[in-house]
């Protein structure tokens, strides 16, 4: 085989205004799909992030792709030196293999270890969306413990979620314990939790909040990234007797190393899309298991390739020990022809490939949509900053900056 095209597709999908460490999600987000061809026909899909590095790098990688066998990628790897940008078209490629072979994308990647991955419902503090008739879920405004347990009895109704984590570092830390504390009455005390505030607590605070979750007795599984860096994660372990993860300071193998040295974090949590495509993470996976840490899966925005990716990677990795994350279900605009679904919070991935087909209409009616748009808008810091700061202004607050620790 050999590659004759790479398309390089930039779209914009609708956001919920969700709420996190930063600010909260401007209403419109960027992914992007890269979709190879073979000179017989065969194609492979994969996506990405859309941010304009993002986009640039992969169309300014087109001519290293294009007239490539499509098994020869360590040669590729080492020629773009951009795990982010490689991982899109490593994607794509173990699609276009598992299709040209009838055989689902986690046989590419050696073989499934288990038969169905586990998601957990990702819960997020947010604002009112502007429009309710076009929210996937959970339209209203939720910020607040109470007002948290609706959004989650939603997510559970939706698709059996039996793992809930909630996105942290919005309110005081007290009333997300609360929220935690509240969870738990609801959905029972056995249900797994855990938190992310994305490093917005101090390491004092982290300390006292976890002795009171403890006192509380909740299934907490992790605190995920607590701190605002690995020498404070290293200094909260001493203290704490709950398992840390991160996806923010443990992000490329070069990390892996003073992580562990610093004896810094439990659990390392994967993402296709920045540690070098489904077969990076495969690699982190044995990496993790020869350190005895625990793996789970980050998730930003994503369509449902990525959606589907995340599924057959995961089950292919044998030390991923948690529930994956997704936030799938909050997205009301898709590209793939039949959205995935979630069952007793569960997916089975399927093939051939990636097991997903492209609506060419939606694909292009996003793409359209991007190109219509402001693309330095989507997807970044500064955008969902913007949108706080917005806020934050109507209420007297424009002064408002994502400083961490916060609390």
């Amino acid at each position: 085989m050999e590659i004759a095209e790479m398309e390089v597709i930039p779209v914009a999908h609708r956001e919920p205004p969700l709420r996190n460490s930063w600010g909260a999600h401007s209403e419109l987000a960027a992914r992007t799909i890269v979709r190879v061809t073979t000179r017989d026909g065969e194609v492979g899909v994969g996506e990405t992030y859309g941010d304009e590095r993002v986009v640039d790098a992969l169309e300014g990688a087109v001519d290293l792709v294009e007239g490539r066998d499509p098994y020869e990628v360590r040669p590729l790897e080492l020629r773009l030196q951009d795990p982010m940008v490689y991982g899109a078209i490593d994607t794509a490629l173990v699609d276009l293999l598992g299709r040209a072979h009838d055989e689902p994308a986690y046989n590419v990647l050696g073989g499934r270890v288990r038969d169905e991955v586990a998601f957990s419902g990702y819960l997020f503090y947010k604002y009112a969306d502007s429009d309710p008739d076009a929210a996937a879920v959970a339209p209203g405004e939720v910020l607040s413990a109470e007002a948290m347990v609706e959004e989650a009895r939603q997510f559970v109704d939706l698709g059996g979620f039996e793992t809930l984590k909630v996105k942290g570092g919005v309110l005081p830390p007290d009333e997300e314990v609360r929220t935690l504390e509240l969870l738990a009455e609801e959905f029972g005390r056995d249900t797994p939790l855990r938190i992310d505030p994305n490093g917005t607590w101090s390491v004092e605070t982290a300390v006292r909040l976890a002795t009171r979750l403890r006192e509380l007795d909740l299934n907490l599984q992790f605190l995920e990234d607590p701190v605002p860096s690995m020498n404070a994660h290293a200094r909260l372990k001493r203290r704490v007797d709950y398992p840390v993860a991160t996806n923010m300071f443990v992000t490329e193998f070069d990390h892996i190393a003073p992580a562990v040295e610093l004896d810094a974090v439990d659990v390392v949590l994967s993402d296709h899309h920045y540690w070098g495509g489904m077969r990076g993470n495969v690699r982190l996976d044995d990496v993790a298991g020869t350190f005895d840490l625990g793996i789970g899966m980050h998730s930003n925005s994503h369509l449902g390739v990525s959606m589907a990716a995340m599924a057959h990677v995961a089950a292919a990795m044998p030390a991923l020990r948690y529930a994956c994350d997704s936030h799938y279900p909050w997205m009301a605009d898709d590209v793939v022809t039949d959205p995935l679904s979630f069952e007793d919070g569960c997916i089975e991935p399927e093939g051939p490939g990636l097991g997903v087909e492209l609506d060419e209409g939606e694909l292009q009616r996003l793409h359209e949509r991007y190109e219509e748009g402001d693309p330095l808008a989507y997807s970044s810091v500064s955008s969902m900053a913007a949108e706080y700061a917005d806020a934050m202004a109507d209420v007297g607050r424009s002064d408002w900056l994502p400083n961490k620790p916060r609390w």
